[in-house]
């Protein structure tokens, strides 16, 4: 009988922590992640709303209005987005569902603000319930700059501060025009392009030449003779199974790390890495925040790295050069740039800078947060000077700003479906470095990346002044 007693009083025990570990789950579920699920493309919530409240309006950083409810006849809101395809990307859409700012802010756009006062003003004077706004850090100039000088050419620009992850501007194309999705929704959803794909934060592009500043950065950190290391490039040379040529076949001679940055010799990196072999090059990888997750307010996809130890010479060196099985997004790229001209520290990407209540104040102000050091202060000043003389003597002379020092890497990525993606990635002013950009131009027979990050950089700064 006391056996059974016992084991009556272990059930009971077992029971009860069940419970209470539910309970807590629970808490957490609706006093922690309660925006977050509120925002969650998968919540099929998002397609239902209170249609008593005014959705807050999305504001640029200067106030400018992107997405805003108009009250129609039938006494419903309708949502509008008066700068429509120049911010699709970034607003998002909020009748089929809702996608970028639209869903990731849904709590707080549907959420009033000292709910018992403004339902008291609308019961005795009949003012409307008005959700939350939310202002982003976007910059509308820089943003239009960068969309006009898209144009229809498929591909992405993302424009950000370096010091803080602040995005600038994040432009795509192709792109949609967030008034008419539900009426043309299934041709959005099916066709070819893939419109409704922000480009900036879910494409995955081969990095090209642009990912030599990683190989670079491994040389410094695993070879003591990393500065005196040279190659004599003759235009194409073999490895395992594997023939890597340099761009057009050009023979640059014998270079060193510098000079073959400033070339972009895929033959020097090809041999460097070579030397560095596969474990630590994918080491060094994984400390530039290739594979690290980071919070970021809208959808985007991870890099994919498929190098580890024990890797073929071919894969090895097909990633030195920016090829192989790596994919990359251009918002890492920007913040790869962006560590670079940080002394070597890597920002949390943000572009929800605060929320603005119905009554005009302002609260939720977003911190700027590390994602981790991708490099010492000292090896990010050696990348800044090798990507400097990449503009001024080197293949990226195309993004060079008159009263502007500007570093940067140029890339060409071959692209198994169709013709060369072209890359480009930098900052300035190099000194003191105030923006940083990745532009992506898929086929580039279209136009080439670099002469669009010049003119989006002297945009950005003009901007910032």
């Amino acid at each position: 009988m006391s056996n059974l007693k016992r084991s009556m009083r272990r059930i009971f025990w077992l029971l009860a922590l069940c419970f209470f570990l539910l309970l807590g789950y629970l808490g957490k579920l609706a006093l922690v992640e309660r925006q977050e699920i509120s925002g969650n493309a998968y919540n099929p919530r998002l397609r239902y709303a209170d249609e008593t409240i005014r959705r807050g309006d999305v504001l640029d950083k200067d106030g400018e209005v992107l997405a805003t409810s108009a009250l129609q006849n039938d006494g419903t809101y309708k949502r509008e987005y008066p700068r429509a395809r120049m911010a699709a990307h970034i607003t998002g859409y909020s009748s089929v569902g809702k996608t970028g700012v639209e869903a990731a802010e849904n709590f707080q756009l549907m959420t009033l603000h000292h709910e018992f006062l403004q339902r008291l003003s609308g019961i005795l004077r009949k003012t409307e319930l008005k959700g939350n706004s939310i202002s982003l850090t976007v910059d509308m100039d820089i943003q239009s700059v960068a969309g006009n000088l898209l144009g229809s050419k498929k591909g992405a620009i993302v424009v950000m501060e370096p010091s803080t992850g602040r995005i600038l501007a994040l432009q795509a194309y192709p792109d949609f025009d967030p008034n008419t999705v539900e009426t043309h929704w299934e041709r959005l959803r099916d066709h070819e392009d893939s419109p409704l794909v922000n480009r900036g934060t879910q494409g995955l592009y081969p990095p090209g030449s642009t990912f030599k500043t990683i190989t670079a950065l491994a040389g410094m950190e695993h070879l003591a003779d990393w500065e005196s290391f040279t190659f004599d490039c003759t235009g194409e040379t073999s490895f395992q199974d594997k023939v890597i040529h340099c761009y057009h076949n050009k023979a640059h001679g014998t270079v060193d790390i510098k000079g073959a940055l400033a070339a972009s010799c895929n033959c020097y990196f090809a041999a460097l890495a070579e030397k560095i072999g596969a474990e630590k090059l994918a080491k060094t990888m994984e400390q530039a925040g290739m594979n690290m997750p980071y919070h970021f307010e809208l959808a985007y996809s991870p890099n994919t790295i498929k190098l580890q130890k024990g890797a073929t010479e071919s894969e090895l060196v097909e990633t030195a050069i920016g090829q192989g099985r790596t994919g990359v997004t251009p918002l890492y790229m920007a913040m790869l740039a962006s560590a670079i001209a940080n002394e070597g520290l890597m920002m949390q990407p943000y572009i929800v800078d605060h929320i603005v209540y119905a009554n005009g104040e302002t609260g939720k102000n977003t911190v700027p947060q590390k994602v981790t050091e991708i490099c010492t202060p000292k090896e990010a000043e050696i990348l800044k000077e090798m990507m400097t003389e990449v503009v001024t003597g080197g293949t990226g002379g195309a993004a060079a700003l008159g009263g502007v020092t500007v570093a940067g890497k140029t890339g060409t990525a071959e692209n198994a479906t169709g013709n060369d993606h072209s890359w480009f990635i930098g900052f300035a002013p190099a000194e003191n470095p105030k923006v940083a950009v990745a532009v992506v131009i898929e086929d580039a027979n279209y136009g080439s990346a670099t002469p669009i990050a010049g003119k989006i950089l002297r945009a950005a700064l003009d901007a910032l002044e």
